[in-house]
């Protein structure tokens, strides 16, 4: 194991070692198929090649001399075979013996044979994660001695019926996960089996919480996730599993109000109920639960002074109508990595955690009052206000701050870049945020989307914004919204883990607000629009060759656009409309390949304007320069080729001069009010 064996050669001596019981050679790098000489292994009872990414499968049939085998390992290869083909090429005479078998993430293809109850005394089978077809057979469900069941992750059809399930009286681990299998069980059916692990996340199960569960009161995993629900959790439910640890009934719809209390929960680790119809209070929760999410629901009333869960790490109560303030219990959980209230209706300001102790009643001890582990904070689209979270200084994780949408106010602290030099995402649009852009704030060398578009910021744009090493440079980026949650499976690894983003960010760019999840760590982007910025655009900002959005627009900058624009060829958005910007449009403009979106109205503009193939494709290019009098040339009608360039000149395209001061009057009033309500509505 981890010994870097790059090929099977059959000439290694271990092949002739007819005393050698289990044989090890899983993550490795070997490559090629199996050879045919470890048939001369007679006694081999485990053989594990699993995590070997290039291992091709079996050309020959393995030898009979394989009789004692008990135990294969194929996991993570390149096997790329038919499964029927590929059982037919296991020894016959270990039918009666192979007990555990894993064929997950090998690219098996084709469909599980019907013969598959020849091994009937098989207790583990995984076939997780490949190309599989068609409908599960009958026939699986003779296997007696089955413990571990895993078919997920497939492409798997039609329908489980008890006739499936009946006879697996050992069954504790059942994953059927993420097919299109539809479980049609009598509700007067009761298993045998005892399950502990209970997955059927994207099964179609609906449209009530299956009655068989109720009787499955061993069960420390469920996840009936997206399965089609539309029921009330019945009463038996929190207490039958009510030694779970983990428990996902996520993306249904799901109705009724949670008990006053989850405590009696006691090793309840990970609950996920987002995205149902819940309604109510946020409950007493268990002391042991690490993750909650109840995002996308119908939540109300204030949060509770103490909701328990003082071992939280992620708390996503997103998109519900909470009112009332943010409880100052917030700031005992010295856990918390992810903390989102974004959506709801949430006023007044925010806790001022700090680093001094308080007494924790329970342990008698004295713990900090500051969430110095957290790394994500959302908290937009709701009604808070104050200044900027002085508490932040003591949270040096920090990667995503989202504040957009609210009523902040004062001006942006000299220490964030000290403070929170991890910062990533910062996004402020939306606010009352005022005074100048801090030199400090450009100081942020992670920083890859910087939104403080609609505030009352003043000033310049620093020239050292070259600092913001993110955007210039392509770095290796993570997302802070993922989220990697255990998902128990003994496999040839003990421990397989899950992602599961934690809500999303809504990032605004091409004048749309996208909601932005897995693909968030490729976005850069840099929004100043709608405040009162003055001065040049710094040229320094063409060295950001990594930004795919700037907006500028809706400020009072003056002097001419960047010659050097052009550098910054993975633009796809561009807007710098309702500014001061006079001078010539640069022709390096035309060399942004990507660029989708352009906007340039209502500035001072003159001459030529550039040729590109890219500028030609965008959609209705003439409007892209409405408000500049004296710009000539494709797409508009005036011909640069007239005497005086600066003569008045009417076009159908643009407003005349007599009626450009209306007119850009007009333009900014509308757009004032489109920067100031329409787009923080």
């Amino acid at each position: 194991m981890l010994n870097n064996i790059d090929t099977l050669d059959p000439a290694y001596w271990f092949w002739n070692a007819d005393t050698i019981k289990e044989l090890e050679l899983a993550f490795n790098q070997i490559t090629g198929p199996i050879p045919v000489a470890n048939g001369n292994m007679t006694s081999l009872e485990k053989f594990s090649l699993g995590g070997n990414q290039k291992l091709t499968g079996i050309k020959y049939k393995l030898s009979d001399g394989l009789c004692y085998l008990i135990y294969l390992d194929i996991s993570s290869t390149a096997i790329n075979q038919d499964m029927a083909e590929f059982m037919d090429l296991l020894p016959s005479c270990s039918k009666s013996k192979l007990q555990f078998l894993d064929l997950s993430s090998s690219n098996l293809t084709g469909q599980i044979p019907k013969w598959v109850n020849h091994w009937g005394n098989l207790s583990d089978l995984f076939l997780s994660e490949n190309r599989l077809q068609g409908a599960v057979p009958r026939e699986i469900g003779t296997l007696a001695n089955l413990r571990r069941l895993y078919l997920d992750n497939n492409q798997f059809t039609g329908s489980i019926s008890e006739e499936h399930l009946a006879n697996l009286a050992n069954l504790e681990e059942l994953d059927l996960s993420y097919n299109s299998l539809h479980i049609k069980i009598s509700s007067n059916w009761f298993p045998q089996f005892s399950l502990q692990y209970v997955y059927f996340a994207r099964c179609k199960m609906g449209p009530h919480i299956p009655l068989w569960l109720k009787e499955q009161t061993s069960v420390t995993h469920l996840d009936i996730s997206d399965a089609d629900i539309v029921d009330h959790l019945p009463s038996w439910f929190w207490s039958v599993f009510s030694q779970a640890h983990y428990l996902n009934l996520s993306s249904n719809k799901i109705k009724g109000r949670l008990p006053a209390t989850l405590e009696f929960m006691s090793s309840l680790s990970m609950l996920d109920l987002s995205s149902n119809s819940l309604t109510g209070l946020l409950p007493k929760l268990p002391k042991s639960l690490v993750s909650l999410d109840i995002s996308n629901n119908s939540l109300s009333r204030p949060l509770p002074k103490n909701f328990g869960a003082p071992m939280l790490r992620d708390l996503v109560l997103s998109a519900n109508r909470n009112n009332g303030t943010v409880p100052m219990y917030i700031c005992q959980l010295q856990y918390l990595q992810m903390f989102d209230l974004s959506k709801n209706l949430l006023v007044g300001q925010l806790p001022q955690c700090s680093k001094s102790k308080y007494v924790k009643e329970d342990l008698n001890t004295a713990v900090d009052s500051a969430l110095t582990q957290l790394s994500v904070l959302i908290l937009y689209n709701n009604n808070l206000s104050g200044n900027f979270p002085e508490f932040l200084q003591h949270s040096p994780q920090l990667a995503v701050l989202d504040l957009a949408h609210n009523t902040f106010v004062g001006e942006l602290p000299a220490w964030i870049a000290e403070k929170l030099p991890g910062l990533s995402y910062l996004l402020l649009r939306c606010n009352m945020f005022s005074g100048s852009i801090p030199l400090e704030l450009i100081g942020l060398q992670n920083l890859q989307i910087l939104d403080l578009a609609h505030n009352r910021i003043s000033g310049t744009v620093p020239h050292a914004i070259a600092n913001l090493k993110a955007m210039a440079q392509n770095s290796r980026r993570y997302n802070p919204l993922m989220r990697m949650y255990v998902r128990p499976i003994t496999v040839s690894v003990d421990i397989e883990y899950s992602v599961k983003y934690d809500d999303s960010l809504p990032l605004v760019t091409k004048c749309q607000e996208i909601d932005y999840t897995s693909t968030m760590k490729y976005m850069v982007g840099l929004d100043l629009s709608c405040n009162n910025l003055v001065g040049e655009i710094p040229g320094e900002l063409a060295s950001l060759v990594e930004l795919i959005n700037l907006n500028m627009s809706h400020n009072q900058l003056s002097g001419e656009i960047p010659e050097k624009i052009g550098l910054l060829r993975a633009l796809e958005s561009l807007d710098l409309s309702f500014n001061e910007l006079s001078g010539e449009i640069p022709w390096s403009l035309s060399e942004i390949t990507s660029l989708s979106h352009l906007n340039l109205t209502y500035n001072n503009l003159s001459g030529r304007i550039p040729l590109g193939n890219q500028l030609q494709t965008l959609g209705d290019p003439a409007s892209i320069y409405i408000g500049n009098n004296y710009l000539c040339g494709p797409p508009l009608s005036r011909n640069c080729s007239e005497p005086d360039a600066t003569e008045d000149y009417t076009d159908v395209t643009e407003p005349n001069k007599r009626d450009f001061h209306f007119g850009w009057l007009w333009g900014m009033l509308w757009e004032f009010g489109w920067c100031s309500l329409s787009s923080c509505s």
